[in-house]
């Protein structure tokens, strides 16, 4: 039997050569197919607190300002509006506030203004979240107040003195202007420019003008001298604290009679004294 054999062509096998390799590199491989990055899901906000929770009292006339960045404070409650985040996070942030009474509180270049006494709600709002809260105003210092003040102690340092001013009740005589359990009138008109305050104060007869300082919170301070024809009233010290329309606190005073030797301490406590 005769063979017969086929002779390819240098260029043709060479082709055929190339085909099979390409053919034989695709067999067998994956390709891999692209996958989209992942999505971080956004942060926002889940909830807003205005703090302090519960609301809180302001004096009429003061300025708190509102925090806007940082955690909570170490010490003490800061006012502004607390956002916890989708992430669990939490920080002070920039809100845009509301109130019910802006002649109450006010709101103004980033700060709470107490304008006068009464109660406002306030509302902060960021990112679609909202809070409110209530805060009062109280009276200042300043104002017409009159009462009655309580005689605790008097001592004098002669005996004509203690007769005038300190000689006690129920002893057959009458008794000194100040004796111990006497409540003698007063009447005070405060004016305050800053912290400084003045205040024009009838004791009895006795009459003049007091300089001081409101320490905050209402607490204040006053001295001077209160005199009548012949006496004069030192008051040393004029220790006192404001709760809304009520003074009380603690009155220290020397007084000298032009006509007398000597002088007498006296230690009175505020009464009943009342804003009018």
């Amino acid at each position: 039997m005769q063979s017969h054999s086929m002779k390819l062509q240098p260029g043709l096998l060479a082709a055929a050569l190339l085909t099979l390799a390409v053919a034989g590199c695709s067999h067998g491989t994956i390709s891999e197919i692209p996958t989209a990055p992942t999505q971080t899901p956004a942060v926002t906000i889940a909830a807003l607190t205005v703090t302090p929770v519960g609301g809180g009292t302001m004096i009429e006339g003061l300025t708190a300002p509102i925090t806007s960045s940082g955690g909570f404070p170490a010490t003490g409650a800061a006012l502004g509006a607390f956002a916890q985040y989708t992430d669990g996070s939490g920080k002070y942030v920039e809100a845009t506030w509301t109130s019910s009474d802006s002649g109450v509180i006010a709101i103004e270049g980033g700060n709470f203004i107490a304008r006068g006494r009464g109660t406002a709600i306030v509302t902060a709002a960021a990112e679609g979240k909202t809070d409110s809260e209530t805060f009062v105003v109280q009276p200042g210092i300043a104002g017409t107040w009159s009462g009655t003040l309580l005689v605790e102690q008097c001592a004098a340092d002669t005996g004509s003195m203690s007769e005038v001013v300190c000689y006690p009740p129920n002893q057959g005589r009458t008794p000194g202007v100040l004796a111990v359990g006497a409540q003698p009138p007063m009447t005070l008109q405060i004016t305050k420019s800053g912290t400084d305050l003045r205040a024009a104060v009838q004791f009895g007869d006795l009459r003049g003008t007091l300089t001081g300082t409101d320490r905050g919170q209402n607490f204040l301070t006053l001295t001077g001298d209160l005199t009548s024809s012949a006496t004069t009233m030192k008051v040393v010290i004029f220790d006192a604290r404001v709760r809304e329309d009520v003074m009380e606190g603690a009155i220290g005073v020397e007084v000298r009679n032009t006509s007398l030797p000597g002088h007498a301490q006296v230690a009175l406590r505020i009464n009943t004294v009342t804003r009018r």
